[in-house]
């Protein structure tokens, strides 16, 4: 894995690294219109195998791009976005928290989990996995660039090289501790057994 740390995790991810990743249409690595796919997806998903979602988790939620189109796919449920940047947490007024040792009174629904863990050790990466698999009593949606998407898939111009760059095969060997992936970077907690076709079961 490679990484070349530049600033103190919280630190770096100030007005400036938004303005870039997240305002600029020529650097931006997604906007609006990015978030409303990724949210029909989970909402498809979630709701096709009958799982109620009443509490929502962002866990490194950036600007909260995901907020409006989940709350239109599940109408009344609340909404909590835990953030370790500074900036963000002035700006947006998220919970200022890391996924690695956030706790919560109860477990969540659905759970978000998206490109966090490359900015995480292993410890930590490892800690944020168990972590998500004791917060989430439902459906989890994790992303995170793997060493192989950083050769095949991730364009440079638009991403965040300064990161740690796993194998998928580490990721999913720490996931499948705590979940059962139902495709497309869509999980469901373990304590879980949806009803579904023996060909709809990636986990069979």
């Amino acid at each position: 894995m490679t990484r070349a740390p530049s600033a103190p995790r919280a630190a770096r991810f100030d007005a400036e690294y938004f303005a870039r990743f997240y305002g600029d249409p020529a650097t931006r690595v997604a906007d609006a219109r990015d978030a409303t796919r990724i949210a029909g997806l989970i909402v498809g998903i979630t709701h096709y195998f009958g799982l109620r979602v009443t509490r929502i988790l962002d866990a490194g939620c950036g600007i909260g791009l995901l907020r409006a189109p989940l709350a239109a796919g599940f109408p009344g449920a609340t909404y909590t976005g835990i953030e370790v940047s500074d900036y963000l947490c002035d700006e947006h007024g998220w919970t200022r928290a890391s996924v690695v040792d956030f706790s919560a009174r109860r477990p969540f629904d659905l759970v978000l989990c998206h490109d966090v863990c490359q900015y995480l050790t292993d410890a930590e990466a490892a800690r944020a996995i168990a972590n998500l698999g004791r917060l989430c009593a439902g459906v989890l949606s994790f992303s995170v660039p793997t060493r192989a998407d950083w050769r095949t898939a991730a364009d440079p111009a638009r991403s965040d090289g300064d990161v740690y760059r796993r194998t998928g095969a580490w990721y999913r060997s720490r996931l499948k501790r705590h979940f059962r992936h139902l495709g497309v970077g869509v999980h469901v907690a373990r304590s879980l057994q949806p009803v579904a076709w023996e060909l709809e079961k990636p986990w069979a």
